[in-house]
């Protein structure tokens, strides 16, 4: 039986999983997905390291084909990477999806103002207000508004972008049918309504795990011509998109904190030290842009302030939010990224400690000299936090480090 280009790309991650990096190295040395599939199926594992062989092995191309018809029952398109409608932007940054779940409308995002807007699950009044009315107005523009759909901030961009008449794409980090998070089961059918779109890189029932969220953000961040931290603690989540958006050569945008003794306001202040470009309004944004998507960007229009403060899930409240974040550590940044359309076994440095170069190799190096350490205990004259634990999480993604309960890592 013969299998589309789109089955073998479903079976690749199944196989491996969907952010292992290491399907990239197996892809280098064939001309093809169809053939690295017909070779490997076939019992050809000479690419395959150690720990992915079990996996590959129990993979079954009829897997993938149930999977195909699964998502076609539920209303669930896939675009692969070699898909047409596979961003271009996704496909330049380090470890790409090698395809997309999706509902909705992805079209059109590489020839559009794509802006990232995340922060804490646990946001102030003030982060609220500023950040409901600043992707307001960017939508208003004609920006399309991405976020990662979680409670908090996350909801607040997307609230606000559909209120505004604009789209907005949230990125998952589970599969699309999979019921995450409960707060905002109403919200993916009225983002798929009004013209944006839900995606993913997992399978539609698969659940949300701590490595998937992390993984999620190299998408975020990728998806976006910069990202914008709304707010965010010292050790917050958003900095993993933010390292992310830093690796890819994106721009980094920060809504200045209100108190800047408020420890929720940490990572925020941060990033505005080393470099991020401060927002005081949406023009900040706009003007970056303007430029070279003239015909994307509308003209400024008047955006209604907030009668009145609006709860996390972008709807009016009285109640005051909780300043205090929650401690959710989720980290990332890689290194140069190899370009995987070219299939240049050069070009492959995943998976293979011999391989690994700079700040990556020394983190690597440490954790193998200590055998078991505490993410604390890496400093390496590294100031960044975030870095460090951007660097952590790739090498993990890259399946060369294990992480432990209590934030420890371990040469797996």
């Amino acid at each position: 039986m013969e299998y589309t280009e789109k089955d073998c790309w479903i079976w690749l991650t199944l196989a491996f999983g969907a952010a292992n990096s290491h399907k990239w190295a197996v892809l280098s040395h064939y001309k093809s997905v169809v053939e690295a599939c017909e070779k490997i199926t076939s019992g050809d594992y000479t690419y395959i390291l150690p720990n992915d062989l079990r996996y590959v092995r129990s993979a079954g191309m009829n897997q993938a084909v149930k999977l195909s018809k699964l998502c076609e029952e539920r209303g669930i398109e896939i675009a692969t990477f070699s898909d047409p409608l596979f961003p271009d932007r996704l496909r330049e940054i380090y470890n790409p999806p090698a395809l997309l779940y999706y509902r909705g409308d992805i079209s059109g995002i590489d020839d559009s103002v794509v802006i990232t807007a995340v922060g804490t699950r646990h946001p102030s009044e003030y982060s609220v207000n500023v950040g409901s009315r600043i992707c307001s107005e960017l939508a208003g523009r004609g920006v399309i508004i991405a976020s990662g759909f979680a409670v908090g901030l996350d909801s607040v961009a997307h609230r606000s972008a559909i209120k505004a008449g604009g789209r907005t794409i949230a990125v998952l980090p589970c599969g699309i049918s999979y019921d995450y998070p409960k707060e905002n089961a109403d919200a993916k059918e009225t983002i798929v309504a009004k013209g944006g779109a839900i995606i993913s890189e997992y399978p539609p029932d698969a659940k949300a795990t701590t490595l998937g969220f992390r993984a999620r953000n190299r998408i975020l961040s990728g998806i976006g011509l910069g990202t914008l931290i709304i707010q965010c603690a010292p050790h917050g989540g958003p900095l993993s998109t933010a390292s992310f958006a830093l690796s890819q050569g994106k721009d980094i945008f920060c809504v200045p904190p209100h108190d800047l003794y408020d420890e929720a306001y940490g990572g925020v202040i941060g990033l505005l030290r080393d470099g991020a470009k401060p927002v005081f309004g949406s023009e900040d944004v706009i003007n970056e842009y303007i430029g070279l998507y003239p015909h994307k960007l509308r003209a400024g229009a008047e955006v209604p302030k907030p009668a009145m403060p609006v709860s996390s899930d972008g709807e009016p409240s009285k109640k005051r939010p909780s300043k205090r974040p929650a401690k959710d550590k989720s980290p990332e940044k890689p290194d140069t990224p190899p370009n995987p359309a070219e299939f240049s076994p050069a070009a492959m440095v995943y998976g293979d400690p011999a391989c690994l170069f700079g700040t990556k190799k020394e983190i690597y190096d440490f954790i193998l000299s200590h055998g078991e350490v505490h993410i604390d205990e890496i400093s390496l004259g590294i100031p960044d936090v975030a870095e460090v634990e951007a660097f952590v999480t790739e090498l993990e993604l890259d399946g060369l480090i294990s992480s432990l309960p209590g934030n420890r890592l371990k040469i797996k």
